[in-house]
């Protein structure tokens, strides 16, 4: 009786194997497909996908690893810096007088970014982590996780009294 497989990262790393996804494919096709074989025997069809995986693209064994390698192939580099406007879009700001310099900076940043439509500062702003906490942005069709305030309890509040305004 044949000894079962165990193949594990480090194997598929050592025949030149990328970090990634296309490791863990590759274990799950081998732990499906080939797990009477002789890892020496499994080693060289997976180094043979790594080497020319658009041949494996069809393979029902082999498929999924080759389409993983060739996906990472395919991947474009991230651009890591966001080209900024040269100057922030307009936005409304209530309170102005009581907001600090630094609020104003980061909305202004903030208002430089390409997916930037709208943008207001709240009378309470001030400076957050991302986006000043009081600041409010509009985007188009983006989402920026980073865009939102940390800080808890910090919120306006409108009270409506049954009083004249003179009384004030």
């Amino acid at each position: 009786m044949a000894k079962k497989l165990k193949l594990r990262q480090k194997d598929l790393l050592a025949i030149g194997y990328p970090k990634g996804k296309a490791i863990g494919v590759a274990i799950n096709a081998v732990i499906k497909h080939c797990k009477r074989q002789s890892k020496e025997v499994v080693l060289a069809q997976l180094k043979s996908v790594l080497e020319t995986p658009e041949q494996f693209r069809e393979d029902p064994a082999f498929g999924p690893i080759a389409a993983e390698l060739l996906w990472e192939e395919s991947e474009v580099e991230v651009q890591t810096e966001i080209p900024l406007a040269p100057e922030p879009k307009t936005y409304k700001t209530y309170g102005l007088q009581h907001i600090e310099a630094g609020t104003l900076l980061q909305m202004n940043t903030a208002m430089r970014l390409p997916v930037t439509v709208k943008g207001a500062l709240m009378p309470d702003a001030h400076q957050g982590y991302g986006l000043p906490i009081g600041g409010v942005l509009a985007t188009d069709n983006a989402i920026i996780p980073y865009a939102v305030g940390m800080d808890i309890g910090c919120r306006m509040c409108l009270t409506v009294y049954d009083i004249k305004p003179a009384f004030f």
